[in-house]
């Protein structure tokens, strides 16, 4: 069946500038309404996001209703809704020892995530970072031998400028965004977790809507039966995904669902 034709049997939203308000410090009210409305509907609510779940946890996002899944760590961990591992994917030990020790050479400093959460050098940049994404209480240290990791975050002002030392280490794909210049494996997107959850609930892969704003939301949006880009977003993906959502500040994601009849 054509995509365009699916039913939309699930929703994947991306979190950072989508489903929560960075400023206001919360899920908007209705966006919080629209998530009680699909469960009424039975549609299946997802949290498709980069980061791992140990930031999504200090968000404390996970608990404010019943999710029937996670992806995380654009496509790293895949979760079910009692937080079962249904797949996981994580950067090789050896890449990671490079792109730390670049870092290290260049004085950059680096917030990692996987099986836990760090960040590794405190600079003007990086307290930055950690306000925009609303972060707290991250612990500042090396990465240890247990340590896994499924993204790494430059946190640099000049997140624009190509940076091929980085670009060079096998295994990893760099995302230059507008918070930081990120770092994870090159097999895998957002897009990718979510057939692993689709194949979970017994869906077609493309019977979902997706909602995102940001570079590594791109595949996910160009494969969902209906997707929204958020106006106040990247600009390279609403070049793609002709279909703005109002921003995340007006609970827009649940004024779209309402004008397209999903509501």
């Amino acid at each position: 069946m054509n995509k365009e034709h699916q039913p939309i049997q699930a929703i994947f939203f991306d979190i950072d500038g989508t489903l929560y308000d960075h400023e206001a410090k919360q899920i908007p009210q209705k966006h919080m309404q629209m998530l009680h409305e699909l469960k009424k509907k039975g549609i299946k609510i997802c949290l498709c996001s980069g980061r791992a779940w140990p930031l999504l946890e200090n968000l404390h996002i996970h608990d404010v209703i019943e999710w029937d899944g996670y992806v995380c760590g654009n496509g790293s961990y895949v979760y079910d809704k009692d937080r079962n591992v249904l797949f996981k994917h994580i950067l090789p030990k050896e890449s990671v020892k490079q792109m730390f020790d670049l870092a290290r050479a260049q004085g950059i400093g680096v917030l990692a995530a996987g099986n836990c959460m760090l960040y590794t050098k405190d600079t003007s940049a990086m307290r930055s970072l950690l306000k925009q994404v609303s972060l707290i209480g991250i612990e500042q240290r090396d990465a240890r031998e247990s340590d896994e990791f499924c993204i790494l975050s430059l946190a640099v002002t000049d997140t624009q400028t190509k940076r091929p030392e980085f670009e060079a280490i096998n295994d990893i794909q760099v995302l230059y965004n507008y918070l930081s210049v990120d770092l994870m494996r090159n097999d895998l997107s957002k897009y990718e977790g979510i057939k692993v959850l689709m194949d979970h609930f017994g869906f077609d892969h493309h019977a979902y809507a997706a909602f995102g704003d940001a570079l590594n939301d791109l595949e996910m949006l160009e494969n969902a039966t209906l997707a929204g880009a958020m106006i106040d977003g990247d600009p390279r993906v609403l070049q793609k995904i002709n279909n703005p959502v109002p921003s995340v500040k007006t609970g827009g994601i649940y004024t779209f669902l309402k004008e397209k009849g999903i509501l």
